[in-house]
């Protein structure tokens, strides 16, 4: 990674900005002045404090219910408040009243990627509804399901642990789509849980975090490798 990409995912401002850092000679590896912005390894410094060599960060967090997914709010608890971090980008947010699986990162291209209708990453929730499904709406669930007037949403996939809970997978992360889902069959939600997002699935208590493993990170940078850039 370069000097600059470092300063600048360490919060030492734009990539105009950190130039003129290192051009005035302000920046330093391992003890010596960067002369020039290039691809580094060691240790790098900024007015004698020591910089994170590897700002690039991947969370998994298990959010509760009655948090807002947004950085800050004035009147509202956010997932921000149970982080330790900054100017994280959010992988597919999760409304107020649901919990479970969420994604965050400060590499921005990936998270804008993830959330694309046109990459098809999948997700999986566990829900339980108000009134049992029929076969009727479980064949709707499965052809495509109208809301807010004239959007068909693609298929997804229904796995029933009872006639009013179970599992729910799609592959598309429109504004309360499932909850519209279920209006549409004269039903509604209950409870909404993610369990995973692009395959990787929630193993952390509500509430906590914990970063990614190399595993996990490749995972999702191949879910979205060789496709067109929208």
């Amino acid at each position: 990674m370069k000097a600059s990409e470092i300063l600048i995912l360490n919060g030492m401002g734009t990539k105009k900005q950190v130039k003129k850092l290192i051009k005035k000679k302000l920046v330093l590896l391992d003890g010596r002045v960067l002369e020039e912005d290039r691809e580094v390894e060691g240790q790098l410094y900024y007015q004698e404090q020591a910089l994170d060599m590897h700002p690039l960060k991947y969370i998994m967090l298990h959010k509760p219910t009655g948090y807002l997914s947004a950085n800050k709010d004035e009147h509202e608890k956010t997932i921000m408040d149970l982080l330790p971090y900054k100017d994280l980008s959010m992988i597919g947010r999760l409304d107020r009243d649901t919990s479970g699986l969420m994604l965050l990162t400060n590499e921005k291209r990936l998270a804008k990627r993830l959330i694309l209708p046109q990459y098809h990453i999948e997700r999986t929730y566990e829900f339980t509804c108000l009134k049992p499904l029929t076969s009727n709406d479980l064949q709707c669930f499965e052809e495509g399901i109208i809301i807010d007037g004239n959007i068909k949403t693609e298929k997804v996939k229904l796995r029933l642990a009872s006639s009013q809970s179970g599992e729910i997978t799609l592959h598309e992360g429109k504004y309360h789509e499932i909850r519209k889902m279920f209006l549409s069959c004269h039903n509604g939600i209950k409870t909404l849980h993610r369990i995973s997002y692009g395959g990787i699935r929630l193993d952390i208590q509500e509430g906590s975090y914990r970063e990614l493993t190399i595993e996990e990170i490749n995972q999702l940078h191949r879910l979205v490798e060789n496709k067109e850039d929208y």
